[in-house]
């Protein structure tokens, strides 16, 4: 039997076969699945290639909106989900997907996406993500922004209530990792706005940086975890600054060889 939902899921993709393995399978019933890879070693390939419906482009890493906006061009269907490989999709949001596209009001779904640590919603005051991840593949653009990007929607948004899943199973290491990374690349896109660092900034945002995590967002309602969260929290602040502050320490020392 052909897939039967008439839509574009585009993911892109790093060493996920853990989340593949859970993902794929869900989306059996869509149109196609573009696949774009930035180099898995793991059983990435393997297991997309397992699936009929799934295309699968490499490209190297870009940055994740020029990333996505490629995926996003590999599209066929007049519909497109975007998908993270750590996320699912719940029945009620397929169902509300299934109303969406078979209606011809809207131009792009807006929704609710829930935190699971471990399968657990952590404690906090924290309300959850409202992201755009189905549209129309004419009315959607990607602004550059080498981390959290977004897609920009020129068209009729339906606002739902409805939500998917975002599994986040990572170590606190695996956490440290991430937002070391996601620091760096935070950093070059406000070097590249021109945003600069004082030392005030520095002597300030880990302390203000936690606390407005951790007693503004509630974290202290969930115990350790609250307070591991909320560390991380202020070391990605903590380091986007400093390193945005050497980003503009470089580019003087750059110039200044260039004016020998």
């Amino acid at each position: 039997m052909k897939p039967g939902i008439k839509v574009s899921v585009y993911i892109i993709s790093l060493n996920e076969e853990e989340h593949l393995a859970r993902l794929l399978p869900q989306l059996a019933d869509f149109k196609e699945v573009i696949l774009v890879d930035s180099g898995s070693t793991d059983n990435t390939l393997k297991i997309a290639a397992s699936f009929p419906n799934v295309s699968i482009s490499k490209r190297v890493w870009s940055g994740f909106s020029e990333q996505k906006a490629y995926a996003l061009s590999l599209c066929n269907e007049e519909w497109v989900l975007n998908l993270d490989a750590d996320e699912e999709l719940t029945q009620e949001y397929l169902n509300t997907l299934d109303s969406v596209i078979n209606s011809d009001d809207y131009d792009a779904l807006q929704t609710r996406r829930i935190l699971l640590r471990w399968g657990k919603q952590p404690r906090c005051f924290i309300k959850d993500d409202v992201l755009i991840r189905l549209f129309r593949k004419k009315c959607g653009t990607y602004h550059p922004a080498r981390v959290h990007e977004k897609i920009a929607i020129e068209g009729r948004i339906k606002i739902s209530n409805t939500y998917f899943l975002h599994h986040e199973n990572l170590s606190f290491s695996q956490r440290i990792q991430k937002s070391n990374h996601y620091s760096q690349l935070k950093a070059e896109d406000k070097f590249a706005r021109g945003h600069r660092c004082s030392v005030l900034h520095l002597v300030l945002i880990f302390p203000l940086a936690f606390l407005q995590c951790y007693l503004g967002k509630g974290l202290f309602l969930d115990g350790g975890d609250g307070i591991a969260t909320s560390m991380n929290h202020a070391f990605y602040n903590f380091m986007k600054y400093v390193k945005l502050r050497e980003l503009w320490q470089q580019a003087q020392r750059t110039a200044k060889i260039s004016a020998k």
